[in-house]
């Protein structure tokens, strides 16, 4: 506002200046007096101009010293007090990552707190289940042992069940169950041959060439010609070959007709 009415001022102080010399030219027509008295009219309307310019200018010269002596009690520059204006910056951008970040380490703890309970969860439910299983009674054995019911053919097939599950103990108990039950029976020499079988199954060769042995004492036995070539193969796992010939050489000329007179000429081929 006083910048304008400076400036209006100051146009009307060079239109009047303009003007001033323009009538400071002599007229043709009017005399001396009359110009000087027109000169001091313009030099009075002048100093009043200036007047008022200079009224306009000191309110703020003034208001700008009053305002370095403010700043000069305190100990600042006013080029300090500029500069300070202009780096102060908002700390909002500040404010807004650090709520982020905590926001971020909030929620990564609740994922841990999450984690350890399904853990702990999981943890119970195993000692639930191991608890029951610890307090329940042990189920009866599939595989407990059979005994005789006084068939003596179903307990000859459950025998020699337990001979192919290599149960070789608890075949030979059976068996020997049924031979002290009744050693006539037709399936007699079939459970001594089984017992020889199972004491080989078991790595006993020198006790299952005994049991192999007692089935020739069963006159009409089938299993003699079995029993022949087991005896000659516990010779020859005991590292007894010459025996081992022996046996296999008996088999083929007691037996010619069994089907395992093959076999005994193929190890006696071996072994001579």
């Amino acid at each position: 506002m006083k910048s304008s009415r400076i400036l209006i001022l100051f146009a009307g102080l060079l239109a009047f200046l303009v003007w001033g010399c323009a009538s400071n030219q002599p007229p043709v027509d009017m005399g001396d007096q009359a110009a000087d008295t027109s000169n001091a009219q313009d030099q009075a309307e002048i100093d009043q101009l200036f007047d008022i310019i200079n009224q306009n200018e000191t309110p703020q010269q003034e208001e700008s010293g009053s305002e370095d002596e403010v700043l000069q009690l305190l100990g600042i520059k006013k080029d300090q007090k500029e500069q300070g204006t202009v780096e102060q910056q908002p700390t909002g951008t500040s404010d807004d990552q650090l709520k982020n970040e905590i926001e971020t380490l909030e929620q990564q703890l609740a994922d841990k707190e999450a984690e350890i309970a399904q853990l702990r969860s999981s943890v119970q439910e195993k000692d639930q289940v191991l608890n029951q299983l610890e307090s329940k009674p042990p189920a009866a054995s599939s595989s407990s042992t059979p005994t005789i019911t006084g068939n003596y053919k179903q307990d000859y097939q459950a025998a020699l069940q337990e001979y192919y599950n290599r149960n070789y103990k608890t075949a030979i108990k059976l068996f020997e169950e049924l031979l002290a039950i009744d050693s006539s029976n037709s399936l007699a020499d079939n459970c001594r041959y089984w017992i020889g079988e199972s004491y080989y199954g078991l790595g006993n060769y020198n006790q299952a060439i005994i049991e192999f042995t007692k089935v020739f004492s069963f006159a009409k036995s089938n299993k003699m010609a079995d029993a022949q070539l087991k005896i000659g193969l516990c010779y020859l796992r005991l590292g007894d070959r010459a025996r081992a010939a022996e046996e296999f050489q008996r088999l083929i000329n007691d037996y010619p007709d069994s089907e395992y007179v093959d076999k005994a000429r193929a190890f006696l081929a071996k072994i001579q």
